[in-house]
Formats: structure tokens, sequence, C-alpha cells
């Protein structure tokens, strides 16, 4: 459930809604990587540059905020511990899910709060409403897959931003595209 603290916010929806996830889905219990967090304990979004804990690699673009904070569907990264991060497309970077919460801005589920959770699970299948989803090609991919024998799969990437997409990247794919229902809503099944 949205916490709307503004009038203007109350049509907004979760923008990842589990649909088939009885058996497969796993909502993950983690917490948010302690470098998302100023020194008066306010959110930080990832900005380009910035090092990913613990895992040697930096940041290539800002990840997408939505009113100033992260949108559930975002691919995330486990750092150390139970901690994570928005993921990048760097090599090297393992996706471990998909956010689950609003986080920082005018959305924020946690407010004063860093438990947050994190959807994962091989074969749980996902709606993701834009902006959580890079739709750049995702049309022309999703057209050409009717056309191609043998009907090759789309497969999404983490993208720069934490966004799935398709562009390929030396990472890991994190989900598999089903339907373009059109350019606001995707069904995925996740890979991971």
């Amino acid at each position: 459930m949205l916490r709307i603290r503004n009038l203007s916010n109350a049509m907004q929806k979760r923008t990842l809604r589990v649909l088939h996830g009885q058996t497969q889905a796993t909502p993950y219990a983690g917490t948010l990587d302690a470098t998302l967090r100023n020194t008066d304990g306010s959110f930080r979004a990832p900005l380009n540059g910035d090092a990913i804990a613990n895992s040697g690699l930096a940041r290539t673009a800002n990840a997408f905020t939505l009113q100033g904070g992260l949108v559930p569907g975002m691919v995330m990264v486990k750092t150390a511990g139970e901690a994570f991060v928005p993921a990048t497309a760097a090599a090297g970077v393992i996706p471990f899910g998909l956010l689950a919460n609003f986080v920082g801005g005018t959305l924020d589920d946690l407010q004063d709060s860093n438990e947050i959770g994190v959807w994962y699970g091989p074969g749980s299948v996902y709606e993701v409403l834009f902006p959580a989803f890079d739709d750049t090609g995702l049309a022309a991919a999703y057209t050409a897959t009717f056309t191609a024998a043998g009907r090759a799969p789309v497969l999404l990437y983490p993208q720069a931003d934490g966004r799935l997409g398709i562009t390929a990247t030396t990472g890991q794919a994190t989900a598999q595209l089903i339907e373009r229902r059109s350019a606001g809503v995707i069904q995925i099944k996740l890979l991971v």
C-alpha cells in the first residue's frame, strides 16, 4: 500500500505487480545500502561515478528516479550482507531481483527505515509499469520475435540507470519479455 502524503499523487500506482508467483516468487527482506543515505539520514540517489559497494565497479549513469526516488521494478544488486543498490550496465554486475518499494522522494515507502523488499525467483511473472522500464527499442524487438524463425526470446538486462531494458550488456540477463502490452505496460518472466 502506498503511503500518499501529497494529494497530487493519489492516483499513483505501484510500478511492479506480481502476477504468477505463488511458488516461484520470493520477497527477499533486505536493507538499503548505507551509501544511499546522506549523513542526516535522508535518501541519496546513486549518481554517475559512485562506487558500487564491495564490487570494485563504478556507475556510468545516474540511477533513474521518479519524483526524487527509486521506483518498484528497478533491478537490484546485493552488496555486503543484506544490503542492496540499483544495478548498472557494468560488466560483472550480477542482478539479484526487482525492487518492491518506492524509496526516497515524495512517494517514499521507507521514510526513516532502511528495510526494503526485493522480489526474486526464476519463473515468476510480473507486470511492470512505465517508467520502471526503458521502452527504447522494446516495441521493435517484441515485434521481431513473431517474425523470426524459432521465436527467440527478448531478454531484458539492467540498463545504466537501473531499469530493465533490451540493451545487452556484459552482465547477466535479468528477465525475459513475455508481452509488451503498450509503451506503459510490459509482462516479464524473471530469470534470477
